[in-house]
């Protein structure tokens, strides 16, 4: 979702960002894929699905460090100095009553607020992502197969999905003061054969939105493995996102970075005592 208006980590140098101000569309360039691999589509969107229905179940509670670089990008093309911040990040996942999926945060102990981010653009829920898969949320969408492509340096099925129009948009959303817009997204997703686990996923707009001048929001995320020894667990989790915005008349890129991921979980117990002899 994007908004409009702990200890934490040493701000290091801003990372390099591509030329062009932001990648073509999804549907401009498709990636190559093998031709002469079918592809089980039923079987990889419910491998996935339980992928990230089992990262649901895990992830009840994670932080991590979170650093954003925010570029703003002029007509010309040129940018302006990356803007830094750094936080320490707290993300509850839970559903609503009504079934729903929600993703609760949590920056420097307190709710994000609007004024902590760059450039008074709050930018939320990115860390959760992957979340699309989920069985209550796939449906929202048409899912069809590309076929066996690449990505990592390995192999990976290619899904392409797209908002469908008998279904309401409720994963990303913009809140502006002219109040709450849903946003339509199309994307595509690498999904790993033998672990079904999500390698990466980049969204799209499926339709523009006019009425707050939203015209990009094109949307990268890269995940990898992360290791929880004390749990016995390993969890695939994001470790970069890359937003594309033209927003309101301006453009920009911004950089969500996670590292030194920390999982909690809530474990309740009831200890039983025979009565002690007064």
């Amino acid at each position: 979702m994007a908004a409009v208006p702990g200890a934490q980590a040493q701000i290091s140098a801003a990372p390099s960002f591509p030329r062009g101000w932001a990648p073509p569309d999804i549907d401009q360039v498709v990636p190559p894929v093998n031709p002469d691999v079918p592809c089980p589509l039923n079987e990889v969107l419910s491998g996935v699905s339980a992928r990230v229905k089992e990262l649901t179940e895990n992830l009840q509670q994670f932080s991590a460090i979170e650093r954003i670089d925010h570029v703003e990008v002029r007509k010309n093309g040129s940018q302006h100095a990356a803007q830094p911040a750094t936080f320490t990040y707290v993300a509850q996942i839970h559903k609503a009553s009504a079934g729903a999926l929600l993703v609760d945060e949590y920056r420097n102990g307190a709710a994000s607020q609007t004024q902590s981010f760059p450039a008074k653009l709050a930018t939320t829920g990115t860390a959760a992502h992957a979340l699309i898969f989920h069985p209550e949320i796939i449906d929202d969408y048409k899912v069809t197969c590309e076929g066996l492509g690449n990505v990592q340096a390995q192999p990976a099925w290619q899904l392409h999905f797209e908002q469908r129009s008998d279904r309401p948009a409720r994963f990303r959303q913009y809140r502006t003061p002219r109040g709450w817009f849903d946003v339509q997204l199309k994307g595509r997703a690498w999904i790993a054969p033998d672990s079904h686990q999500v390698l990466r996923m980049e969204t799209d707009l499926a339709k523009p939105i006019p009425a707050i001048l939203l015209h990009k929001d094109h949307v990268i995320t890269d995940y990898r493995p992360v290791e929880f020894p004390k749990h016995n667990l390993q969890l695939w989790l994001p470790e970069t996102t890359d937003i594309y915005m033209d927003f309101l008349g301006q453009r920009s890129h911004r950089r969500h970075t996670f590292s030194e991921f920390q999982l909690f979980w809530v474990d309740v117990a009831q200890k039983t005592e025979d009565p002690k002899v007064q």
